[in-house]
């Protein structure tokens, strides 16, 4: 019997739009003791739509019978809504205050600057995930930015946006970011970073979000 390609694409579309997390939006209860809604970012589970239509054909033709995970071209920690499971940063923009927690325990939060709006520099919402650690970075280095900054902790998340150090700030908080932010990075005290960066590692989930 012929298999018709179309409605095992049309199935796995189904599955996709159901269990992809990839670009959603997600309400999650926030530090602040409020629901926040986070949209945007690329992290998140998102099936690899093409290979699981193939996998799944040859598993049809072959009659097999068996429960199969399905392909992913990316994954998350876990399913569900949050799927930044228990290890995460995270990034509350309008209060300008991040919490770092490491297996649901509190490692450390604190007052940051981020991105200068008046500049249009602002930090982007959304999921993002660590990319990589870097001690003794310079910043704008790898780019074609008109600065070259040195920090001592380096933790980008979204392209060339990510946590680090700002010693030449004394005040972190509040409204500076609105006209003395940043390039768009989170500006942190530098016990703050050196707290974070110690315990935390690579694809650790990262939440920047804005208060509703």
């Amino acid at each position: 019997a012929k298999i018709d390609q179309d409605k095992v694409r049309a199935y796995i579309d189904t599955l996709a739009s159901t269990y992809n997390t990839y670009g959603r939006s997600r309400t999650f209860a926030a530090s602040t003791g409020k629901t926040a809604t986070v949209t945007g970012g690329d992290y998140g589970w998102l099936m690899d739509r093409e290979q699981e239509t193939s996998s799944l054909m040859k598993l049809i033709k072959k009659g097999a019978k068996k429960k199969k995970t399905p392909v992913y071209a990316q994954t998350a920690v876990s399913h569900g809504k949050t799927d930044w499971g228990n290890t995460y940063v995270e990034i509350n923009l309008s209060q300008q205050h991040l919490w770092y927690y490491k297996n649901k325990k509190l490692v450390v939060d604190s007052d940051f600057v981020s991105g200068n709006i008046s500049k249009g520099y602002d930090t982007p919402q959304g999921v993002y995930s660590i990319m990589y650690l870097e001690r003794n970075a310079i910043l704008g280095a790898r780019s074609n930015a008109d600065y070259r900054t040195p920090v001592s902790y380096w933790m980008p998340f979204n392209g060339g946006i990510g946590m680090h150090d700002a010693t030449w700030r004394s005040k972190f908080g509040g409204s500076i970011y609105r006209t003395n932010g940043s390039h768009g990075c989170i500006n942190l005290p530098k016990a703050v970073a050196a707290t974070i960066f110690e315990n935390i590692s690579s694809k650790t989930p990262v939440i920047c979000y804005f208060d509703s």
